[in-house]
């Protein structure tokens, strides 16, 4: 699976490590996970779809 980032995301990342922002560094994975999550079930066929 690939996951794109923007270089705003980038940024931020970065920017969060060098802070040693926990909160921050939370929400950016929570971002993630739910992009994931999303890709992953557009993926997904429904069995009651002809």
């Amino acid at each position: 699976m690939v996951i794109e980032i923007t270089s705003e995301e980038l940024i931020k990342m970065k920017g969060t490590l060098l802070d040693e922002d926990g909160k921050k560094a939370l929400s950016i994975i929570k971002t993630f996970v739910k992009r994931i999550e999303q890709q992953k079930n557009s993926g997904m066929k429904s069995h009651l779809g002809g």
